[in-house]
């Protein structure tokens, strides 16, 4: 018999301080390199949004590779922060100071995070400092309304329908009211459709309208080109919202930094918050940090 390669395996609910909220990742830590299909099988195995596997780096202190049911992307916000997780978990990264900067390499580039203390809860935060916006093409919102399952009249007017990048390129679709927002029932089949040949890898829509008071924003975000056809709490959505708000005034800019808080998963039974910073404004916006708690809520043994 083929002698079996034993890699450790994490869930972790992200985005939350509650276990069963917020958004769940898998994180295998692979100190060898692995395989493009065996990566493949396991997040297939998996069967979450995303697996991150957590190889060496010879240019930073981590290297993510992110894997969807369907395929890999260059980065991802949640499950970043689930990776952490699992390695302060393990004692992988040494908390040796009340905010301790890690860096991890990724196909989106080499991206930094802040891993803040908190010897109260023992969650500590992971902020994860995302690349500089980049506003891309726009689009005729009378061309997604009826894949998104809306009317028209739904979507906010007076702001663009846009690509917004700060790693993941996605399409931000202002709509009007929170009841709109959880009105929206998309035609997957369509939306993929209008996604091929786009500048966009998945569609986050939201409003101002909020569950709780202390938010900012509530937000959806749909990435079925990638088998997830909505995410619990998009740490790379809750990025791009929070810069298309400051880019189009939606929040009033503060010195030095306006904090924005996201809140996501209420129509998934899994709600969960993501806490943006930037600084900036809406002229020049030359930083954003996303950051958010997480609980390991399952560890084992993976065989390949």
């Amino acid at each position: 018999m083929n002698q079996q390669r034993e890699l450790k395996l994490f869930q972790v609910d992200v985005f939350t301080d509650i276990p069963y909220g917020g958004n769940p990742a898998a994180v295998i830590l692979a100190p060898e390199s692995l395989k493009e299909d065996q990566m493949e099988k396991i997040a297939k195995e998996m069967n979450v949004r995303e697996t991150v596997f957590v190889l060496k780096s010879k240019v930073a202190n981590h290297r993510f590779r992110y894997m969807t049911p369907l395929g890999e992307i260059d980065f991802s916000g949640h499950t970043t922060i689930a990776a952490f997780h699992a390695l302060i978990h393990e004692g992988l990264v040494e908390i040796y100071r009340d905010e301790t900067m890690v860096s991890f390499e990724t196909k989106a580039g080499l991206l930094q995070a802040d891993i803040v203390k908190n010897e109260t809860t023992r969650l500590h935060e992971v902020q994860i400092t995302h690349q500089k916006p980049q506003f891309l093409d726009t689009y005729d919102p009378a061309d997604f309304s009826e894949a998104l399952g809306i009317t028209l009249g739904d979507i906010d007017r007076l702001v663009p329908m846009q690509t917004v990048t700060t790693g993941i390129p996605i399409l931000v679709v202002p709509i009007s009211t929170l009841k709109a927002l959880k009105k929206v029932n998309c035609n997957w089949n369509e939306l993929i459709r209008l996604q091929k040949g786009s500048d966009f890898s998945s569609i986050c829509v939201f409003t101002k309208q909020t569950q709780e008071e202390t938010s900012d924003a509530q937000v959806r975000h749909f990435a079925p080109s990638f088998g997830v056809n909505e995410d619990a709490v998009s740490g790379a959505a809750a990025a791009c919202v929070a810069s298309y708000m400051i880019r189009y005034g939606i929040m009033d800019v503060s010195v030095p930094v306006t904090s924005i808080v996201v809140e996501q998963g209420y129509t998934v039974g899994r709600p969960g918050k993501a806490y943006v910073e930037v600084r900036g404004d809406k002229e020049n916006i030359d930083l954003v940090k996303v950051s958010g708690t997480g609980v390991v809520v399952m560890k084992g043994t993976f065989y390949i």
